[in-house]
């Protein structure tokens, strides 16, 4: 019974150290100045219950190994939150290699699936450099950059990147940039994937400006996504699991009619911590805390009734098992459970909400090989006893 699921750990690890950057620029027309999708009151937690896998899927795989990884929940009875990567690699000769990398994820701001072909040429035994790519139709929306594998060998590996976004902006007629916009990203991991390791990814984008054609208004916007987790052996059968997720953004709207009542200036300040205590073996287990933090503050000078300014704060503790029932057949129950405080402040009042949330979920996962598996969720709220939404992970390694 216990070889299938150490095999089922060695191939389900979710990707943190990505090839994409998460915090580059979407766009015009994909991106405004405030979210453009509903957050209900337990969305954290939904997100988290159904995109955070249980720390043994998270063991043996080399982070930037080749392969297919998607988790989705429903969050609202009309959509999914979807967190989902593809990664596939191929040495073409002569030094050279291909990459093709699809991300399927949020932030804060907006949803996204993105597609980037990567073409590298090593320099030795653990060096490479890269060029990357987001290939689009219309030329002025293409991202194009490049950088470099400072370490490629085994488990480990470090890779830095600069994009310029919508390389070829100048191009087209719909809108133009008064301050260029580029894109920073590292990303690594380090350490014995069976023992100690951290893995992490550190995404930004650099301050910029564009003007859509005939528009009075200016765009503007710098945002920094991070994520760090980190295993640590304490013990033959015992894993310490620490990770954080960060998200820092600052945005301006300016026009030229003095007195615009859309003029705003938008800051928000994201961060998610986890602390998990792992006990490895045929039937393993994890307890752990954690805690989100987001706050968003939109102020419209002109029209402070249109003001923005809502805090959020979750404390959570999570209880996770994992029960084979047969050679391939594995039950994974969860419970999540703690109190959430909201805070709204507006022109006219501020209301304050503190309150109970929880849920369980039964997960059933079934292993098609040690490279593939399939798990699906069914969740219960148990502050209001009713559905929680359903989801599904699916991994396999190429």
């Amino acid at each position: 019974m216990l070889r299938p699921l150490v095999c089922l750990c060695l191939a389900a690890a979710p990707l943190t150290a990505q090839y994409v950057n998460r915090a580059t620029w979407l766009g015009v027309g994909e991106e405004g100045v405030r979210r453009d999708f509903r957050q209900d009151p337990q969305y954290f937690l939904d997100r988290f219950s159904f995109t955070v896998l249980p720390p043994w899927w998270d063991r043996g795989l080399p982070r930037f190994g080749d392969g297919m990884r998607y988790a989705l929940g429903s969050v609202t009875g009309s959509e999914f939150t979807i967190e989902g990567a593809i990664d596939v690699s191929t040495p073409l000769g002569d030094g050279f290699g291909f990459g093709y990398h699809v991300l399927h994820s949020e932030h804060r701001d907006a949803r996204f699936l993105r597609n980037a072909v990567e073409l590298d040429y090593a320099l030795g035994a653990d060096r490479a450099l890269f060029v990357q790519g987001e290939l689009l139709a219309d030329k002025e929306f293409v991202d194009a950059g490049g950088g470099v594998w400072l370490l490629r060998r085994g488990d480990e590996a470090l890779r830095a990147m600069v994009t310029l976004v919508d390389a070829a902006s100048r191009k087209g007629r719909d809108f133009a940039y008064e301050r260029d916009p580029i894109a920073v990203m590292v990303a690594g991991v380090f350490g014995d994937p069976a023992a100690h390791r951290i893995a992490f990814e550190l995404g930004g984008q650099l301050p910029f400006a564009v003007r859509e054609t005939g528009s009075t208004e200016t765009f503007g916007l710098q945002r920094w996504i991070g994520e760090i987790d980190g295993h640590v052996a304490v013990g033959e059968r015992d894993r310490l699991v620490l990770a954080a997720e960060l998200e820092w953004t600052d945005k301006q709207l300016d026009s030229d009619v003095p007195g615009s009542a859309l003029v705003e200036d938008f800051r928000r300040d994201f961060r998610q911590l986890r602390a998990e205590w792992w006990r490895d073996g045929s039937r393993p287990w994890s307890l752990g805390v954690l805690h989100t933090h987001h706050d968003e503050r939109g102020v419209r000078p002109a029209d402070p009734a249109a003001s923005l300014r809502a805090r959020r704060d979750e404390w959570f503790a999570v209880a996770r098992v994992g029960l084979p029932i047969a050679d391939r057949l594995v039950f994974e129950p969860q419970l999540f459970a703690g109190v959430v405080e909201d805070r709204w402040f507006d022109a006219a009042e501020t209301r304050d909400d503190r309150r109970f949330e929880g849920k369980v979920a039964a997960n059933a996962r079934w292993d098609f090989s040690p490279r593939s598996t399939l798990a699906l969720s069914v969740t219960v709220a148990i502050d209001e006893l009713e559905f929680g939404g359903g989801g599904a992970q699916f991994v396999t390694r190429f």
